[in-house]
């Protein structure tokens, strides 16, 4: 993600299973739902290796 004013961003809830299926949420701030999706994988190596482990992206308000 490019250097974005923090103000032009939202809140964003990640959730996502484990291999063990248990449920984790993560919050971001992103420009949208794909930025939020972007972070995740930077930032998670379990996200980053199963991207089709995410089962929601929800913008918080």
């Amino acid at each position: 993600m490019s250097s974005t004013s923090i103000r032009s961003c939202k809140k964003y809830l990640l959730s996502y299973k484990d291999s063990s299926n248990s449920t984790h949420q993560i919050g971001f701030y992103a420009r949208d739902a794909y930025d939020c999706l972007m972070l995740a994988r930077e930032f998670n190596s379990f996200i980053h290796d199963h991207p089709n482990s995410v089962t929601r992206i929800q913008q918080k308000f």
